[in-house]
């Protein structure tokens, strides 16, 4: 049973400092949110300890690095004690997993997998079904062509947009390589150790930081938190197009960006379904009230194709270590 929590203003204007920039120095949070450093402190602290901020991230534009994000969604069968943990744990061992995601409905995991381009990811999806074939009845593999995560609106919270640059790719250094791998652990990982382990000065690494970002290789940085501890539900709805153009994805678009209970959008090409969405509310039927209203905007554009209910997250939002080597 988890133990639940209660944000009061304090608490909110903190995470909407860090889910815009989660590098942002404890004297600068102090003075946005008009509080005392000691007690901002001790807040982060206390938000941490009690598990509700998971981790603090460090956003990477995939295109700039040459590296390609698939998501897949399995359905599996014949489950017998403990199948579904084993394949969770081989999952966690492979080196360029992003993000796994226990669900029910529809599908019964789903995971991310971001990979260089002279990685194949059929040799990854066959490898697992060699292993657990006899468990997975169906499987489903979709590349990423574009999306947005929109933060926490359903807490009243605002993280402002923040276009991607182009996407040509960039030469990355060794060095360059090691900083970002230190900031994908944590974002909030001081220069000066960062320093110790890249064999830099100071200055050099912030240096190379705010180059990084200069050029969108660094995107932001934000937070991660665990959503069930403030007593929401996280669901994910997959969408297909009945009408197509670029009027139609604009105004979706916008829709999915304005939406308070959208905390992000998935779009794919080429797949059984285009979209993707995480919708976050307090219950199921606060989820059909979402999906009449959606259907009732969209009915004549857009298709609700399968619900499922995301169980918890075992890995997530930090970028595969098989991406730094």
């Amino acid at each position: 049973m988890l133990n639940m929590m209660k944000l009061d203003a304090y608490d909110k204007r903190i995470l909407e400092v860090l889910i815009n920039n989660s590098r942002e120095q404890i004297s600068t949070i102090s003075r946005k949110v008009k509080l005392r450093r000691e007690n901002v402190n001790y807040r982060i602290n206390r938000l941490i300890n009690s598990e509700l901020i998971q981790e603090f991230n460090t956003i990477l534009n995939e295109k700039k690095l040459g590296l390609s994000h698939y998501v897949v969604f399995l359905e599996l069968t014949n489950l017998q004690e403990n199948t579904e943990q084993r394949l969770l744990d081989y999952m966690k061992k492979n080196k360029y997993m992003f993000w796994i995601g226990p669900s029910a409905g529809r599908w019964s995991l789903i995971f991310d997998v971001i990979i260089p381009e002279d990685i194949e990811l059929d040799k990854i999806i066959q490898e697992m079904m060699k292993k657990f074939s006899k468990y997975i009845d169906e499987y489903v593999v979709l590349k990423l062509h574009e999306g947005d995560y929109f933060g926490f609106k359903f807490l009243g919270l605002i993280k402002k947009p923040q276009a991607y640059s182009d996407d040509n790719r960039l030469k990355i250094d060794k060095s360059d390589l090691k900083i970002l791998s230190l900031l994908n652990k944590n974002s909030r990982t001081s220069l000066v150790d960062i320093s110790e382990k890249v064999g830099l000065t100071p200055n050099g690494v912030n240096n190379r930081i705010k180059n990084l970002e200069k050029k969108d290789v660094i995107h932001n940085y934000t937070i991660s938190i665990d959503w069930r501890k403030l007593d929401y539900e996280w669901y994910g709805l997959q969408l297909k197009l009945t009408k197509f153009g670029e009027d139609i994805d604009k105004e979706l678009k916008q829709y999915l960006t304005k939406h308070k209970e959208i905390i992000y959008y998935n779009k794919y090409l080429g797949g059984s379904w285009d979209y993707d969405l995480g919708v976050i509310v307090k219950n199921s039927n606060e989820l059909r009230e979402f999906i009449h209203e959606f259907r009732k905007k969209f009915s004549d554009k857009v298709k609700v194709s399968d619900v499922f209910i995301v169980l918890e997250e075992t890995s997530g939002y930090k970028f595969p270590e098989g991406v730094f080597q």
